[in-house]
């Protein structure tokens, strides 16, 4: 049978076909590769004289003067005298393998395949050629054409295969379809671990599928309306052949590169509808062998995700694009190699039932010592109540205890908003719709504020941020006039927001009007989910914002903001993260409300115990000892006992023998170490992991336990107990929950607290 017939399949067709989706196992129980495979597998076992001859037939002859780019002619003359049938040519076979005599076995046999490769390319592109024009896909022939003639130039022992001047070099769009969808999981769901757990599960199943797609052919891809618009999808489309499908059967040209990583923004645009219909059809088609969970997930989630992703990427701006969003380690998450993990919810249950019963009896009573419990538990809510009016009636006090002589910062300022004397408003400029004129007045009456008191602020500088659409400007009125405000930047794709210029009028500086600024500015943010403010501070502010909450210690990684906003030379970098509970324009109010109530409750309780005892009698009647909880009065105050050492707790008393409980802990260390599950925990973490250290603000390993344990460091169990829980801490805090090393970590510290029991070292 003629090689060329067996050929016919060793590609995919070029027809409307190629835009199916493939299945789960498309690569590995691909039918074409398993017969290219077993073709070359076969030709490889041919003798070196049958090797030359099937190069001969791509190899250009040697003579100098002569233009042929491949021997033909009678293939069964072993003297390889037989000579060239070619016009032009005329010279023996020998003259055309010349160059290859002296090649290695290994050279040949990777000519050979490179052979087999062009081969398999010119009979399919041949066999495209004989279709209907209608069913003929030009931009794959054209691009199968340039390939095979590119490599039709690397026939010589020692080549380096390479189509990169033809279509350029991977990747070809930044950022790339992954990081979008990880851009697109923090930005959606970030604020919620449980939808983000979802996401990522979404995430991982449509990158693993996008990359087994088929793309739609340029003529039938809808979508692309303009002629610019289906020029750019066909030149993708030529990269994409080249790069990620070729590759696949063409083993000259490996490796494989994967859709997602290579392409980006354009092409999510082009195909997503497409990719969405064929991918809905897919579960439709799949749906009867699925579980009942998985069903749920892909018919649920699935569309509703997909909906909201659609928004973000048809959308003329969004945050999912930037190169500099939040860093985040969900990239090892998606990319990881077990792409349907935590798709079938039934797995996931039963491996949380498992846990729940692996875990030891005494694990869940240990904890109910530690509970907290709240005024509400421990009052009744008529006692509540009757507290509330005596303190919402009585008159405002402020005392020294409580560190407020005069009242709180803030209180003026908010009597007089209650008056209505005063108002907040956020104001900004506008392109996109017209802008009140009172609004352009204030902008110019805080931009005259502000470079009143910030004089050494250029004026230009002022009003090109004021006006700027970017900034928004948070205004103090009194009667119709602004007398402060506080100009900023939010970016929320980064999750914080600059403050550029805060001033208050010089003669208005003493009635709280600041902090009553600053209290609406969180109160605002809060509501539009940003918790984070940066501030550069010069020496006159750093006081102000110290008593706002900001501090010097910056808790936000420099690569989210180092890009985005103005160094100040002179001035000093501020944090300040807010808390999502606080409704911070009634803070200090709530905080006196329970001071007062809590003051209450010690008043009342101080009147419960404040009782007079008679003296103890019974010395008198030959008494020498008595217990402390029998003395009158005694068990009143709520003190309880103390817990008396056993024979068998001796180990666990904190007077114990130093020596004594270093020799209990170098067993129970030596028992951690002994373990398969301890691998993680050996060494500390190596620096080069990104985001560790700056997450994990205090690492520690079994190495470091073990080097302080001989250093006589752990005087106590408790020190003990604390550096082991800090590192199995450290591991779950780091790692997703069901990873790995967060599995390890929970099963670890398991073993560890049994181990303490039977030594007697532990009483939790």
């Amino acid at each position: 049978m003629p090689k060329s017939v067996r050929l016919e399949k060793c590609l995919p067709s070029t027809s409307s076909a190629s835009g199916i989706l493939l299945p789960d196992h498309y690569v590995e129980n691909d039918p074409i590769i398993q017969t290219i495979l077993e073709a070359k597998a076969s030709e490889y076992k041919l003798s070196r004289h049958e090797k030359l001859v099937k190069l001969s037939s791509k190899s250009s002859c040697q003579v100098s003067t002569c233009q042929c780019n491949g021997w033909r002619g009678r293939r069964d003359n072993r003297l390889m005298t037989s000579t060239c049938t070619k016009s032009g040519c005329s010279h023996p076979l020998s003259s055309h393998v010349s160059h290859l005599e002296n090649a290695k076995d290994e050279q040949l046999n990777t000519l050979l395949g490179l052979v087999f490769d062009l081969d398999n390319l010119s009979v399919t592109v041949n066999k495209d050629l004989k279709k209907p024009n209608i069913e003929r896909n030009y931009v794959q022939e054209d691009t199968y054409g340039a390939v095979y003639h590119e490599l039709r130039n690397f026939v010589y022992p020692g080549s380096c295969i390479t189509l990169e001047k033809l279509f350029g070099t991977p990747p070809f769009e930044n950022p790339n379809i992954v990081k979008a969808l990880m851009n697109f999981n923090m930005y959606k769901f970030g604020h919620d671990s449980s939808q983000l757990k979802i996401a990522l599960k979404i995430s991982k199943f449509l990158t693993k599928h996008f990359d087994l797609w088929k793309w739609i052919s340029p003529k039938e891809l809808p979508h692309c309306k303009t002629f610019q618009h289906r020029k750019n999808y066909e030149f993708y489309y030529q990269r994409y052949l080249v790069f990620c499908l070729l590759p696949k059967y063409l083993h000259s040209i490996a490796p494989s590169f994967k859709m997602s990583l290579i392409f980006g923004q354009d092409i999510l645009k082009y195909t997503l509808k497409a990719f969405r219909m064929h991918l809905t059809d897919w579960c439709h088609a799949s749906a009867p062998k699925w579980s009942t969970n998985r069903k749920h997930f892909c018919m649920s989630y699935l569309p509703k995700y997909m909906n909201l992703l659609e928004e973000e990427v048809y959308a003329v701006h969004s945050p999912i694009w930037d190169l500099h969003f939040k860093d985040s380690d969900l990239k090892k998450i998606i990319l990881t190699d077990s792409l349907d993990s935590g798709l079938d919810e039934t797995k996931e249950a039963e491996h949380k039932d498992r846990r729940k019963k692996d875990k030891h009896p005494n694990e869940e009573m240990s904890m109910k010592p530690n509970e907290k419990h709240s005024i509400e538990d421990a009052l009744s809510e008529d006692k509540i109540i009757d507290i509330l009016k005596n303190v919402q009636s009585g008159p405002i006090t402020y005392s020294k205890e409580f560190g407020l002589e005069t009242g709180p910062r803030g209180h003026q300022a908010r009597t007089e908003e209650e008056h209505g004397i005063i108002r907040f408003v956020v104001i900004g400029n506008s392109l996109d719709s017209r802008v009140e004129k009172s609004t352009m007045l204030w902008l110019m009456q805080l931009r005259n504020l502000f470079r009143t008191q910030l004089p050494r602020m250029p004026v230009r500088y002022i009003t090109r941020l004021v006006f700027d659409t970017k900034h928004k400007t948070l205004a103090l009125l009194k009667d119709g006039v602004p007398i402060g405000g506080i100009c900023f930047c939010p970016f929320v794709s980064q999750g914080f927001t600059e403050i550029v210029f805060c001033a208050v009028k010089v003669d208005q500086q003493e009635n709280g009007y600041g902090t009553q600024l600053m209290n609406h500015l969180k109160d605002y943010h809060i509501q539009h989910n940003i918790l984070n403010f940066l501030t550069y501070a010069d020496k006159l502010a750093i006081e102000y914002f110290k008593k706002q909450g900001f501090s010097q210690d910056v808790r936000i990684s420099k690569k989210i903001h180092q890009e985005y906003i103005k160094h100040y030379q002179g001035a000093i970098l501020m944090h300040c993260e807010l808390n999502p509970k606080i409704i911070y324009t009634q803070l200090t109010s709530v905080i006196r409300i329970q001071k007062e109530i809590v003051k209450s409750l010690v008043e009342e309780k101080h009147m419960k115990i404040e009782r007079h005892y008679p003296g103890l009698t019974c010395f008198l009647d030959g008494v020498r000892m008595v217990t402390i909880e029998s003395i009158p009065g005694v068990m009143d105050t709520g003190w309880t006992p103390s817990t008396r050492a056993t024979r068998n707790s001796r180990v666990t008393e904190e007077t114990t023998d130093i020596d004594v409980l270093a020799k209990h802990l170098k067993k129970v260390l030596q028992f951690v170490k002994n373990n398969a599950l301890s691998e993680p925990f050996l060494n500390p973490v190596d620096k080069k992991v990104p985001g560790y250290y700056e997450l994990i603000k205090y690492p520690m390993d079994l190495s470091t336990i073990g080097k302080r344990l001989a250093s006589g460091y752990y005087v106590t169990r408790k020190l003990f107990i604390a550096d082991m829980r800090r590192m199995f801490s450290n591991c779950k805090t780091f790692n997703p929950e069901d990873s790995y090393w967060a599995n390890c970590a929970v099963e670890l510290e398991r073993l560890f607290q049994i181990k303490m029991k039977e030594m007697g070292l532990w009483d939790y």
